[in-house]
């Protein structure tokens, strides 16, 4: 895994309770999805819903979230039309202004969405018992269980220390991306080519997934024969992320 995308991992995990779902937010990964992990990095290669379509997958909404993550050491400064500087973009009106960052640590992160719904799957027991049944299912895939979308993200991923990343737009709009409700005209610069951003978009940034273990004797019964007792479902999330090669 590159170290960003492990900052980012380490992030999701302290702020949501999830894996990362890297690239974040440009990423297409969905409630159903299977892969393994390569380079630490969750890789999908199909859907349950096409793989087998007569396994039934129930998803539901569950409760919504928000993230707020700042890698420490990151210095934010905001500086109003005549380049001063200020605490807040509050008494700035719409007049034009710059959000700064300074990431002093090379991998460090910005990620902020006020809103990130979560989508779930509720039946695990029995879409993992369905799979035992499947000749074809290779061990080492895992199934995404649920999936959190962030809405209008402010997400930053600078790889390189000393990288400087600026928004500029109203104060009125930089007040709403400070507060995790990204969206509105703007205008971002950065000193290095590295850093990846995705400001105002909304998309999914964590995932959940299990990963479905059977007894030697499983591979001995029919489909008609499988049993709960026969199986056994793994949370991934506490873990140690290791590629399945």
């Amino acid at each position: 895994m590159s170290g960003l995308a492990h900052s980012y991992e380490k992030a999701i995990k302290k702020e949501l309770g999830a894996h990362a779902a890297w690239l974040p937010v440009t990423n297409t990964l969905s409630v159903g999805d299977f892969g393994y992990f390569e380079g630490g990095v969750f890789r999908s290669v199909g859907n349950l819903n096409k793989k087998y379509p007569d396994i039934v997958l129930d998803i539901t909404p569950g409760p919504a979230t928000k993230v707020n993550f700042t890698t420490e050491g990151t210095r934010i400064t905001r500086v109003g039309a005549d380049g001063k500087s200020t605490d807040s973009f509050a008494s700035l009106g719409d007049a034009e202004a710059a959000l700064n960052y300074k990431f002093e640590k090379e991998n460090s992160l910005v990620i902020k969405a006020e809103k990130v719904t979560v989508d779930q799957l509720q039946n695990i027991d029995e879409v993992a018992l369905a799979l035992a049944g499947k000749s074809e299912w290779r061990k080492k895939y895992k199934v995404i269980s649920a999936v959190y979308t962030g809405e209008n993200c402010l997400i930053i991923c600078a790889r390189e220390a000393g990288s400087d990343f600026s928004i500029k737009a109203s104060a009125n709009i930089l007040g709403q991306i400070e507060g995790g409700k990204a969206e509105g005209g703007l205008n971002t610069s950065s000193s290095t080519a590295s850093t990846f951003n995705s400001i105002g978009e909304s998309g999914v940034v964590g995932i959940r997934l299990f990963k479905l273990n059977w007894f030697n004797k499983t591979k001995l019964l029919g489909d008609d024969q499988l049993t709960a007792e026969d199986i056994t479902i793994e949370d991934t999330l506490d873990k140690a992320i290791e590629d399945d090669f």
